[in-house]
């Protein structure tokens, strides 16, 4: 028996219940595999089902504005996906709502990178090609026994084209992502469970754990920032839109680099035109961690006489329509609660 035979074997037997297994629509898949990118499964379950209700199809999606698609988004997180997906659903529109058929035409879209054009290409197209994540590259490092470093999972691309099946690639790396979540798991792997184990070398060599060969990770860079819930005098909250780069798109409150005291904070803030500052209170701590960096935040209620350039004042209702990031959901509660006091 092969690799690929005793894989599909179990997968026929264990396959994971997922809303979007099973789809043939490329448009569905599209947008699962985007969703589930650095994003575990069960939270995108929740998130699939109401962007499908909301956006049925690629043309619903596209005319809707971004604002609605990222609040949509919010909590989800890697916030480029969302914009990056509303792109792709505008291009595909504009070519007649007719997804590439094939994994180099869907690289060709925006925010779809390597990894799921291969999953949509294989699980939609039947196209041979690896769908290489993290999961998959940790199965496959280790029925290898590869030695060396996996900087990323696309590394294995060779070996992994030669593993592929023909019949049924889709269901082959959705079998492969099914393995690395429930058996292969990073620390210790049921190896006992493992329906290749007779395929896999590091088992052999009683060495899972040793695989895949990584470099040491690279510290997470910390930055300390205050974060202003600023009420104007008619009791309104003033925010404003982040542009590109890091959470583009979204809403903030005003925010001072560092956590200065009550004096500096002042001045900061009459600097970036907010006019004469009231301190009301300090508000609690928080700290949210990205991919590569920390945030530390400390928080400040205040009052302030000037509607800066850029900012908007809002009111409780149209404070929950916008999207914030998840990094702000402690200051994004706390507003709710001042509002309706104010």
């Amino acid at each position: 028996m092969s690799f690929a035979t005793d894989l599909l074997s179990w997968y026929d037997a264990n396959a994971r219940t997922l809303p979007w297994r099973g789809e043939t629509d490329p448009y569905r898949i599209w947008l699962s595999e985007i969703m589930l990118q650095q994003t575990q499964t069960q939270t995108v379950k929740g998130y699939y089902a109401r962007f499908l209700d909301r956006f049925p199809d690629v043309f619903a999606l596209a005319d809707a504005p971004e604002e609605e698609v990222l609040k949509l988004w919010e909590g989800l997180g890697y916030y480029s996906r969302a914009r990056n997906l509303h792109a792709a659903a505008k291009a595909v529109a504009a070519m007649g709502g007719a997804f590439p058929g094939d994994a180099a035409g869907l690289r060709q879209l925006p925010g779809i990178g390597p990894y799921a054009a291969n999953a949509i290409a294989s699980i939609a197209y039947g196209e041979p090609v690896p769908a290489l994540d993290g999961n998959q590259a940790r199965v496959l490092s280790r029925v290898l026994a590869w030695e060396m470093e996996l900087r990323t999972p696309f590394d294995l691309l060779e070996p992994a084209l030669k593993l592929i099946p023909k019949e049924r690639p889709g269901d082959y790396n959705q079998a492969l992502m099914d393995l690395g979540a429930s058996i292969c798991v990073p620390k210790s792997p049921r190896c006992g469970d493992c329906p290749v184990r007779a395929h896999c070398v590091a088992c052999a060599e009683e060495a899972a754990e040793d695989f895949p060969r990584k470099s040491a990770p690279v510290p997470k860079v910390e930055q300390a920032w205050t974060i202003v819930l600023a009420l104007t005098r008619d009791g309104k909250l003033l925010v404003h839109r982040r542009p590109k780069g890091l959470l583009g798109g979204l809403y903030e409150f005003a925010c001072v680099e560092g956590h200065p005291g009550e004096v500096e904070l002042r001045k900061a803030l009459s600097g970036q035109g907010f006019g004469s500052v009231e301190i009301v209170k300090a508000l609690p701590d928080a700290r949210h961690v990205f991919t590569h960096r920390v945030w530390r935040m400390r928080g400040w209620l205040v009052r302030c006489e000037e509607v800066p350039e850029g900012f908007t004042a809002v009111d409780a209702a149209a404070l929950a329509a916008l999207p914030f990031p998840s990094a702000l959901r402690v200051y994004r509660e706390i507003a709710g609660e001042v509002l309706p006091e104010a």
